[in-house]
């Protein structure tokens, strides 16, 4: 019988920071159906740096885990077409990149646009909205 070691390693973790934005497609699929399909492969999602995948060992469409101080999710890992955006993820405003975002919003704002987060590669399921 074999035993899967991996099941007992912990994946290496990194530091980066989310920034969010707004994108009309997402936005146009989310009036038609906010828990659909459609709408689940466009919000779970961070962009990142192809070169910063590869040094963190994340191939393209793979999920990870995105935890900050105040949430944990699992998207799917995408690679930009710009380079150079080294510690530096980006997502659509969508329920996942809000369950990394604090409630405290005492100045008026929550944090959408420096999200301190660490990212591990994941074998778990892309994280429901429900």
């Amino acid at each position: 019988m074999a035993v899967d070691i991996g099941r007992f390693i912990k994946a290496p973790e990194y530091n980066i920071t989310i920034i969010t934005y707004r994108d009309v497609f997402q936005s146009a699929v989310c009036e038609e159906d906010r828990f659909g399909s459609e709408y689940q492969d466009m919000s779970a999602v961070i962009i990142l740096d192809a070169a910063q995948m590869k040094h963190m060992g994340i191939s393209e469409d793979s999920n990870v885990r995105l935890t900050s101080k105040h949430g944990s999710v699992v998207v799917k890992a995408k690679a930009s077409p710009q380079e150079e955006q080294k510690n530096i993820g980006f997502m659509v405003n969508s329920p996942w990149s809000n369950a990394l975002v604090s409630v405290d919003t005492s100045d008026g704002f929550p944090g959408y646009k420096h999200i301190e987060v660490t990212i591990a590669v994941s074998k778990e399921e892309i994280t429901s909205q429900r």
